[in-house]
């Protein structure tokens, strides 16, 4: 019998299932060349560093793997986490770039500044210590690339998927002919990169057909934001719930006609990434509006998706009408891009992508 390949995976997160984990963890498990160890928190405040650090000081000392994966937000206690993994492969998972969201995103200081420089040294530090990368997009990959000067043999972008056992095909179909109102959904936190603006824009340019918004999220102040705009806009179209249960999500996504997975915002960001939402209305079958990005995947309009700019109010409204006149065609829609989902995005291939990143 072939011995099997130690690997542990480390996570520091103040939400440790965090979807990113689930789906590498679930990845992960199916590859039955490795024995898979973890050091991952549970305890949610500051004490989930130390929980962790000694999670993995147990599992260094017991099971001495030769391959470890520091999961996302690792960059708040990575050197530590370089120094006890000495000697051994790390593997740093950098879905998003702290400078470019604190700088370029959101803005909270001046790029030219010295903390902003500090920020990116540190950023970089840790990605040439890295002695592999994974991140989600291949224009994550070259954005890091040519950001931080890290060499292309060492990054690997790995799709996030989702939680195939949460978000399941047909747990509840809905009839796209015979309704005669027609519902929107989006959830998320109502970053940036979003474009809630765009999206509540387009809901008012809409208010004349029988179609209706539901928006889950934001924090309190991006709630208070969004409050806002809603009465700015006069939407009496829409209505906006502060949270719903993870496990409550594949209910409300079956009762939709259609999801917004955008991202719509036309930041940096936006033009890289696509949302952990566009992954599980496409392993539901649900049709869903992307802002249009150069991710690849096979992405068609009209074909497993619909596709709008990004930025344009007008054209997201337009999309999401043409949904509401052609009930009858985004069945078929769905379909195709649970397809898409399973040849792209699965925890199957995620699981190969991670073999071939690391070379199992």
């Amino acid at each position: 019998m072939m011995k099997k390949f130690p690997v542990c995976y480390i996570l520091s997160y103040y939400e440790p299932n965090y979807i990113r984990t689930r789906t590498l963890i679930r990845a992960l498990q199916q590859i039955d060349t490795i024995n898979l160890y973890q050091a991952r928190n549970v305890f949610r405040g500051f004490l989930r560093y130390f929980q962790t650090i000694w999670r993995l000081f147990i599992v260094r000392l017991r099971n001495d793997p030769k391959v470890y994966i520091l999961g996302f937000r690792g960059y708040e206690f990575f050197w530590i986490v370089r120094l006890m993994t000495r000697g051994r492969t790390l593997i740093y998972d950098h879905m998003m770039s702290p400078y470019d969201s604190i700088v370029n995103e959101h803005k909270y200081i001046q790029a030219d500044g010295f903390l902003a420089r500090l920020i990116f040294q540190y950023e970089r530090a840790i990605l040439q210590s890295s002695d592999l990368i994974l991140t989600d997009t291949g224009l994550h990959k070259t954005f890091f690339q040519k950001t931080f000067n890290v060499s292309p043999t060492k990054v690997f972008a790995v799709p996030v998927g989702t939680d195939e056992d949460v978000f399941i095909r047909n747990s509840s179909s809905k009839d796209f002919v015979n309704n005669t109102s027609f519902e929107v959904l989006f959830y998320g936190s109502f970053l940036p990169l979003h474009g809630m603006e765009i999206i509540l824009k387009s809901a008012s340019m809409v208010r004349d057909h029988p179609i209706h918004f539901t928006l889950i999220g934001g924090n309190k102040r991006r709630r208070s934001e969004i409050s806002r705009m809603i009465q700015l806009f006069g939407l009496e179209n829409l209505r906006h719930l502060d949270w719903v249960k993870f496990e409550s999500l594949p209910d409300m996504i079956s009762r939709a006609d259609i999801g917004l997975g955008g991202p719509f915002g036309g930041t940096g960001q936006a033009q890289r990434v696509i949302t952990g939402k566009t992954f599980q209305f496409l392993a539901m079958a649900k049709p869903v509006i992307i802002g249009k990005t150069d991710t690849g995947y096979g992405f068609e309009d009209k074909v497993n998706c619909l596709i709008v700019p990004q930025g344009n109010a007008k054209l997201l409204a337009d999309a999401i009408i043409w949904s509401f006149e052609n009930k009858t065609k985004l069945a078929q829609i769905g379909r195709k891009g649970y397809d898409l989902y399973q040849t792209h995005f699965s925890t199957k291939r995620i699981s190969e992508c991670l073999k071939e990143s690391f070379s199992l």
